[in-house]
């Protein structure tokens, strides 16, 4: 397993076939995810429920492989 500076596994930034690990709608959660934003204010600015917003960022981290909102802002920024 590879492992980055901080301890974590490094999550792919593509798909062993060249596309795109997350759906248009999770890339949008995972850029909020990245500017440090809540799930209210996820919600908010994407006008969905909260609920709906943390149902996005579980599935994230899921196809990420990913355990911390951290690692999702860290993948944004490699991509």
């Amino acid at each position: 397993m590879d492992r980055g500076e901080a301890g974590w596994r490094t999550l792919p930034v593509q798909g062993a076939d060249g596309r795109w690990p997350l759906s248009a709608r999770e890339l949008e959660v995972a850029r909020l995810v990245a500017t440090g934003a809540t799930n209210r204010q996820i919600a908010a600015a994407l006008e969905i429920a909260p609920r709906t917003a943390s149902a996005h960022i579980e599935h994230i981290l899921r196809k990420l492989g990913a355990a911390r909102r951290a690692q999702i802002a860290a993948w944004v920024a490699r991509r």
